[in-house]
């Protein structure tokens, strides 16, 4: 008997494994019965392909941290089974750039979905499912996590960042302060960042989904919605 093969069938999770372009080279462990494919048809497919449709872009994004060294742990999106049901999965990764491979360990996190999730064309996730920034008063609300207060200042740059298409430079975050961006000690933005990082980690448990292009300007990379 394969002991290796009898061990893996065990697993809860799914082992995938991906070139750089996300084809699968590998499949292992729970795949089959959370994704419905047998090994021989996922190999060679694109795993975008299977990613459900409204998803995929927040999921593109996620991959573009993985691949510039970023572990990934627990990310979140939905998949179509081959029965065109849907499976909500918890995803960790690590790319590793001297193979070109991307290896994940997927688990399936809704054994029993809802009858809005049973297809394809279920309603993408619910707002009170998103990251969402107020300002009456101002507060910046983790998924499913109470509000966390924020200053005027703090809320004003999460404001511009949350409103911004992808990297929202540093010249229009200091110019929404009122700011002259040429005299604005930049280190204030910085640590004014890391003050942030911390406290929604310390309220929540969960870090800020913001990230930080040197030189460039930041970005949020889950949705964030603004409420009046």
């Amino acid at each position: 008997m394969n002991t290796k093969l009898h061990l893996m069938d065990l697993l809860l999770d799914a082992v995938c494994v991906v070139n750089e372009k996300g084809i699968f080279l590998s499949v292992d462990g729970a795949c089959e019965r959370i994704f419905g494919y047998k090994e021989h048809e996922l190999i060679g497919r694109q795993m975008l392909d299977l990613v459900h449709e409204p998803e995929r872009q927040r999921t593109i994004e996620a991959v573009g941290r993985l691949m510039q060294g970023h572990l990934q742990f627990n990310f979140q999106n939905r998949y179509v089974r081959k029965d065109g049901s849907l499976v909500h999965i918890m995803w960790s990764a690590r790319w590793y750039p001297d193979q070109g491979i991307r290896v994940a360990v997927a688990r399936e996190i809704a054994e029993h979905p809802n009858e809005e999730s049973k297809t394809a064309t279920a309603v993408p996730p619910t707002a009170a499912k998103r990251w969402q920034l107020s300002g009456a008063p101002p507060t910046l609300t983790p998924p499913g996590q109470q509000p966390i207060a924020l200053s005027s200042q703090d809320y004003l740059v999460l404001q511009v960042l949350a409103s911004g298409a992808g990297v929202v430079s540093r010249k229009r975050i200091v110019a929404a302060l009122g700011q002259d961006y040429f005299e604005y000690d930049q280190r204030r933005m910085d640590s004014q960042m890391r003050r942030l990082r911390r406290k929604v980690e310390q309220s929540s448990g969960m870090k800020l989904p913001v990230a930080t292009l040197r030189g460039v300007g930041y970005r949020f990379y889950d949705p964030v919605e603004v409420l009046l």
